[in-house]
């Protein structure tokens, strides 16, 4: 068996993959420790380099991509496996994207046919997985379900904190009121991604320049490919306040977030339970919600989020937005139910509510599908098997 080195850098899924791998009987060894720079860290690259090789790993891992690692992989001769589950990231517009020791598994189809056009030797579209072990070992922990009930729930970020750099910068007029017509068209599109495409070069250079974003000269990366995710997540944020607005004009939410709500919303239709731990907590408030919300970032052009696969294999019943790899992987209306406007949305949150033979149906049916097709397992012993017949 080969034995792996993986990198643990916080993604939320490295506790339950390393559980999965000893569960399963992988040989593995990890290293935690966090990288300055992405491509010149030499206390990083000499820690990383003692571990490779005091472990006589046969190939590398992490959740997304990291260019000193693949450099150091590339030295070595040894494969580097990096699973991406964030888009854009921007590390995949590192020139050492063409590696040939890189294994590039992308969640999102859009986004891996961007990186193979880069040179990406080996580059794959490949989804995301669900774990059941994770949901039911919280599930067994549980001492009180009463208190993870409610009818409709949001968990995730709003993107109104400081990192949204789109809401501090002050641009001229004309800029101004593109960008704002583009978000405003943006937001009432699902399943199409228009904001790269649409944005003169003159209001991405603005961007980039108002919102202070530079990558240094290692990258291969446009105005507008910086620009993108800026307003990519400016139209995210809106789009959660709007989703937040419209169904508490009518039914009460349960909220994880530790995001502030906007000022303007009726604090009174709103449960706000802030973090809720991933490990030990996600899987009840998912099992337990009538209706789990999945609000896509707007940047995720076609991939589906890891909160999809979280919510269905927990058995939770699952509402999101439209994208077209949800639509491709999972039977609409059968294992999950997708809304394309807000109108929608409104519609089937009060159907499902009032529908709970129905709802439980679709829930049991999605949680099925995750055991049969996207189990974390499987998905990493079949990635594994790529990369050894490649």
């Amino acid at each position: 068996m080969k034995k792996l080195l993986i990198y643990r850098w916080g993604a939320i899924s490295e506790p339950l993959l390393c559980d999965m791998l000893n569960r399963e009987g992988y040989s593995y060894v990890e290293l935690a420790m966090k990288i300055k720079n992405y491509h010149a860290d030499a206390e990083f690259a000499m820690a990383f380099m003692q571990k490779l090789h005091g472990s006589k790993a046969d190939m590398v891992f992490s959740y997304n991509y990291f260019p000193l690692i693949s450099m150091i992989c590339q030295i070595n001769q040894i494969p580097y496996i990096s699973w991406i589950y964030d888009c854009p990231l921007k590390t995949l517009y590192s020139q050492t994207v063409t590696n040939p020791c890189n294994y590039i598994f992308c969640f999102d189809k859009v986004q891996c046919e961007q990186i193979r056009k880069l040179g990406a030797v080996h580059c794959y579209h490949y989804p995301l997985a669900g774990d059941l072990n994770w949901a039911e070992k919280a599930f067994g922990q549980c001492k009180d379900e009463v208190a993870y009930k409610s009818d409709i729930c949001f968990l995730g970020n709003l993107y109104n904190e400081d990192k949204n750099r789109y809401r501090k910068a002050v641009f001229t007029p004309e800029v101004k009121a593109e960008l704002e017509s583009l978000i405003d068209e943006q937001m009432h599109t699902y399943g199409t991604f228009i904001v790269d495409r649409r944005m003169s070069e003159k209001a991405a250079e603005e961007v980039v320049e108002k919102c202070q974003l530079y990558l240094s000269p290692e990258y291969t990366v446009t105005p507008t490919q910086l620009a993108v995710e800026a307003v990519g997540m400016e139209v995210s944020a809106r789009e959660r306040e709007l989703v937040l607005r419209t169904i508490g004009r009518k039914h009460k939410m349960r909220l994880h977030t530790t995001s502030k709500l906007p000022a303007d919303l009726n604090k009174e239709n709103y449960e706000i339970k802030g973090y809720a731990d991933y490990i030990d907590e996600v899987p009840l408030v998912f099992k337990h919600s009538k209706i789990n919300l999945n609000i896509s970032s707007k940047t995720i052009t076609s991939g589906i989020p890891q909160r999809v696969f979280d919510i269905l294999i927990c058995g939770g019943f699952c509402l999101t937005n439209y994208q077209p790899e949800i639509a491709e992987y999972f039977k609409e209306d059968q294992e999950l139910v997708m809304y394309r406007s807000m109108e929608e949305l409104m519609d089937k949150t009060d159907y499902y509510l009032s529908h709970e033979e129905e709802r439980r149906a679709i829930a049991l049916n999605g949680q099925n599908a995750l055991k049969e097709r996207f189990l974390l397992k499987d998905c990493f012993a079949k990635m594994l098997q790529v990369v050894e017949e490649s």
